[in-house]
Protein backbone atom coordinates (compact mmCIF):
# COMPACT_ATOMS: atom_id res chain seq x y z
CA UNK A 1 0.00 0.00 0.00
CA UNK A 2 2.98 2.34 0.40
CA UNK A 3 4.50 1.46 -2.75
CA UNK A 4 1.66 2.76 -4.61
CA UNK A 5 1.51 5.85 -2.67
CA UNK A 6 5.18 6.57 -3.64
CA UNK A 7 5.16 5.72 -6.76
CA UNK A 8 2.15 8.25 -7.48
CA UNK A 9 3.91 10.80 -5.14
CA UNK A 10 6.59 10.16 -7.87
CA UNK A 11 4.94 11.17 -10.69
CA UNK A 12 3.75 14.24 -9.30
CA UNK A 13 5.30 17.48 -9.87
CA UNK A 14 7.69 18.93 -7.28
CA UNK A 15 9.58 22.26 -6.08
CA UNK A 16 12.73 20.00 -7.53
CA UNK A 17 11.89 18.55 -10.77
CA UNK A 18 9.19 20.97 -13.05
CA UNK A 19 7.69 19.29 -15.77
CA UNK A 20 9.04 21.03 -19.13
CA UNK A 21 6.47 23.96 -19.84
CA UNK A 22 8.28 25.17 -23.34
CA UNK A 23 5.28 26.67 -25.39
CA UNK A 24 3.98 24.48 -29.11
CA UNK A 25 5.93 26.71 -31.10
CA UNK A 26 9.29 25.42 -30.13
CA UNK A 27 8.53 22.33 -31.38
CA UNK A 28 7.82 23.41 -34.43
CA UNK A 29 10.46 25.78 -35.35
CA UNK A 30 13.43 23.21 -36.16
CA UNK A 31 11.14 21.65 -38.71
CA UNK A 32 10.63 25.12 -39.99
CA UNK A 33 13.72 25.95 -40.39
CA UNK A 34 14.70 22.62 -42.23
CA UNK A 35 11.72 23.38 -44.38
CA UNK A 36 12.79 26.83 -45.34
CA UNK A 37 16.19 25.77 -45.87
CA UNK A 38 15.47 22.90 -48.27
CA UNK A 39 12.93 24.98 -50.14
CA UNK A 40 15.93 27.93 -50.50
CA UNK A 41 18.46 25.56 -51.91
CA UNK A 42 15.66 24.13 -54.23
CA UNK A 43 14.55 27.15 -55.75
CA UNK A 44 18.49 28.83 -56.36
CA UNK A 45 19.19 25.16 -58.47
CA UNK A 46 15.76 25.51 -60.27
CA UNK A 47 16.90 29.39 -61.00
CA UNK A 48 19.78 28.15 -62.32
CA UNK A 49 18.51 25.11 -64.61
CA UNK A 50 16.25 27.43 -66.43
CA UNK A 51 18.72 30.18 -67.02
CA UNK A 52 20.92 27.57 -68.13
CA UNK A 53 18.33 26.64 -70.25
CA UNK A 54 16.64 29.92 -71.39
CA UNK A 55 20.09 31.56 -72.27
CA UNK A 56 19.72 30.32 -76.13
CA UNK A 57 16.31 31.65 -76.72
CA UNK A 58 18.06 34.63 -76.24
CA UNK A 59 19.31 34.84 -79.54
CA UNK A 60 15.30 34.70 -81.06
CA UNK A 61 14.32 37.32 -78.71
CA UNK A 62 15.52 40.42 -81.36
CA UNK A 63 14.09 38.59 -84.21
CA UNK A 64 10.69 37.99 -82.63
CA UNK A 65 10.28 41.61 -81.28
CA UNK A 66 11.31 42.57 -84.98
CA UNK A 67 8.11 40.69 -86.32
CA UNK A 68 5.60 41.86 -83.53
CA UNK A 69 6.23 45.06 -83.80
CA UNK A 70 3.70 46.10 -86.55
CA UNK A 71 1.06 44.00 -84.23
CA UNK A 72 2.41 46.38 -81.35
CA UNK A 73 2.50 49.76 -82.88
CA UNK A 74 -1.13 48.98 -83.71
CA UNK A 75 -1.80 47.98 -80.43
CA UNK A 76 -0.48 50.68 -78.75
CA UNK A 77 -2.05 53.29 -81.16
CA UNK A 78 -5.33 51.69 -80.68
CA UNK A 79 -4.77 51.68 -76.90
CA UNK A 80 -3.81 54.85 -77.02
CA UNK A 81 -6.99 56.33 -78.68
CA UNK A 82 -9.33 54.57 -76.55
CA UNK A 83 -8.10 54.44 -73.19
CA UNK A 84 -5.01 56.69 -72.32
CA UNK A 85 -6.54 59.58 -74.33
CA UNK A 86 -10.05 60.10 -72.99
CA UNK A 87 -8.51 59.19 -69.42
CA UNK A 88 -6.30 62.33 -69.66
CA UNK A 89 -9.12 64.62 -70.81
CA UNK A 90 -11.67 63.24 -67.96
CA UNK A 91 -8.75 63.38 -65.01
CA UNK A 92 -7.88 67.40 -66.48
CA UNK A 93 -11.58 68.75 -66.44
CA UNK A 94 -12.16 67.06 -63.13
CA UNK A 95 -9.29 69.11 -61.65
CA UNK A 96 -10.40 71.35 -63.55
CA UNK A 97 -13.76 71.37 -62.04
CA UNK A 98 -12.74 70.34 -58.75
CA UNK A 99 -12.75 74.37 -57.18
CA UNK A 100 -16.64 74.18 -58.71
CA UNK A 101 -17.65 70.96 -57.27
CA UNK A 102 -16.20 71.06 -53.70
CA UNK A 103 -17.97 75.44 -53.72
CA UNK A 104 -21.50 73.62 -55.24
CA UNK A 105 -21.02 70.56 -52.37
CA UNK A 106 -20.48 73.28 -49.74
CA UNK A 107 -22.97 75.51 -50.35
CA UNK A 108 -25.74 72.61 -50.79
CA UNK A 109 -25.25 71.23 -47.16
CA UNK A 110 -24.61 74.78 -45.71
CA UNK A 111 -27.60 75.25 -47.25
CA UNK A 112 -29.45 72.43 -45.80
CA UNK A 113 -28.12 73.13 -42.34
CA UNK A 114 -29.66 76.40 -42.36
CA UNK A 115 -32.74 75.72 -43.73
CA UNK A 116 -32.84 72.93 -40.99
CA UNK A 117 -31.95 75.01 -38.11
CA UNK A 118 -34.34 77.99 -39.26
CA UNK A 119 -37.19 75.83 -39.72
CA UNK A 120 -36.09 74.41 -36.10
CA UNK A 121 -36.09 77.64 -34.76
CA UNK A 122 -39.40 79.48 -36.31
CA UNK A 123 -41.08 76.12 -34.52
CA UNK A 124 -39.62 76.92 -31.52
CA UNK A 125 -40.07 80.58 -31.32
CA UNK A 126 -43.99 79.46 -32.12
CA UNK A 127 -44.64 77.05 -29.59
CA UNK A 128 -43.06 79.25 -27.28
CA UNK A 129 -45.50 82.22 -28.58
CA UNK A 130 -48.54 80.92 -28.86
CA UNK A 131 -48.69 76.91 -27.66
CA UNK A 132 -51.31 74.64 -29.63
CA UNK A 133 -54.35 74.21 -27.96
CA UNK A 134 -55.59 70.67 -27.67
CA UNK A 135 -58.88 70.59 -29.54
CA UNK A 136 -61.93 69.37 -27.99
CA UNK A 137 -62.56 65.77 -29.27
CA UNK A 138 -66.86 66.85 -29.24
CA UNK A 139 -66.36 69.48 -32.19
CA UNK A 140 -64.74 66.61 -34.51
CA UNK A 141 -67.73 64.03 -34.46
CA UNK A 142 -70.30 67.01 -35.63
CA UNK A 143 -68.53 67.04 -38.71
CA UNK A 144 -69.24 64.39 -41.31
CA UNK A 145 -66.45 62.81 -42.77
CA UNK A 146 -67.90 61.90 -45.99
CA UNK A 147 -67.05 64.07 -49.08
CA UNK A 148 -69.33 66.62 -50.29
CA UNK A 149 -70.72 66.34 -53.73
CA UNK A 150 -70.61 69.19 -56.38
CA UNK A 151 -73.76 70.11 -58.04
CA UNK A 152 -73.40 69.76 -62.00
CA UNK A 153 -74.94 72.85 -63.93
CA UNK A 154 -77.22 71.45 -66.37
CA UNK A 155 -75.98 72.13 -69.88
CA UNK A 156 -79.39 73.01 -71.29
CA UNK A 157 -79.48 75.63 -68.68
CA UNK A 158 -79.08 79.26 -69.55
CA UNK A 159 -76.92 81.49 -67.40
CA UNK A 160 -78.61 85.11 -66.80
Amino acid sequence: MTSTITATASLLPTATGQLSTQPPITQIIPVLRATFSLLRTFLSQASRIVVALATPLLIFVPLISRLLAPVILVFHIVLDATVYTPYTIISNVAAALYPLYMFCGVACIFGAVLGILGRSLVTLSNNIIAPELPKAAGSLQGLSMRPRKRRRKGSFTEDS
